[in-house]
């Protein structure tokens, strides 16, 4: 059997209510896995619009940002630290990014505040340097609140055979713990012609994908459910399934990729980030 999971986690905190939940889902990743947390806050002394009105954050102010997220940590039992860092506004996640590579975490944690902060965030091109930036998953936490965090039920979302490998892996590292179900949950996608629908896989096709990732999970000694979506919006589809399904967290595959599952999925992540509010973690990018 083998063993995946994550022994380095960089958490992104700007002190937002979903960055204090991301906390809460990081702790959770590193006691699973008994992985060491660093905390990076980006300052900036640039004048910004922050809770309905404009100012500029302090050092001490950012500093304890990084420090209340430490303290918490250590008080959950996991091993963390702290990094201040410093960019402009527009260069923040790269800052992120730099951070990661530093510590080579093999998981970020970052929290989206929505739909008005991702929209904004693509318009500038922000959040698409994170997840270029970096090889290792990404994980994308919103506005859910509970106190602890158990990541029990895994949805998997796959499209196309050539790059399950990455999304398998993650999605076995996060369903580690005793009890933990994974649903794997293939995207049937259809394009309309003058002929009517016609799918970019055929029924051969997507059997043997889903066949694929069982064998994938089996060697990780995990046992899934698979099940067939109904063509669709991949986001709207993905978000109703795990609903449905209670999922507490999404992992599709990367959508840094050129393949077939890039390009079905490299255009809905932040619509899936829209349409649920489960973390959702983008798998590890292989390079050619």
């Amino acid at each position: 059997m083998k063993s995946y999971g994550f022994s380095r986690i960089l958490l992104a905190t700007d002190g937002s209510d979903q960055a204090d939940v991301a906390v809460t889902v990081a702790a959770s990743f590193a006691q699973a896995w008994e992985a060491s947390v660093r905390v990076v806050h980006v300052w900036s002394l640039e004048v910004h619009h922050r809770h309905g009105s404009w100012d500029v954050e302090t050092r001490s102010e950012a500093t304890r940002l990084i420090s209340d997220a430490v303290t918490r940590l250590r008080s959950l039992r996991v091993e963390a630290d702290g990094e201040l860092s410093h960019a402009d506004n527009g260069h923040v996640t790269a800052a992120i990014a730099q951070a990661a590579r530093e510590f080579n975490a093999d998981l970020v944690v970052v929290g989206s505040r929505g739909l008005s902060e991702w929209q904004s965030m693509l318009q500038h091109g922000v959040s698409h340097h994170v997840l270029c930036a970096v090889d290792c998953p990404v994980l994308i936490v919103r506005g859910r609140s509970d106190d602890v965090f158990h990541p029990r039920r895994v949805l998997l979302a796959v499209a196309g055979g050539d790059d399950l490998a990455p999304g398998v892996h993650a999605a076995t590292a996060v369903a580690s713990g005793d009890g933990s179900k994974v649903l794997v949950v293939h995207v049937a996608q259809a394009i309309v012609g003058a002929q009517g629908f016609s799918f970019v896989e055929t029924d051969d096709e997507i059997a043997t994908t889903l066949q694929k990732a069982t064998a994938l999970f089996a060697e990780g000694g995990l046992e899934v459910e698979t099940m067939v979506a109904e063509p669709g919006p991949v986001a709207r589809v993905v978000a109703e399934a795990a609903a449905r399904w209670h999922a507490d967290v999404i992992v599709i595959g990367s959508s840094r990729m050129s393949d077939l599952a890039g390009m079905l999925f490299g255009s809905v992540t932040y619509d899936l980030l829209r349409a649920t509010d489960r973390p959702v973690l983008v798998a590890e990018r292989v390079r050619a």
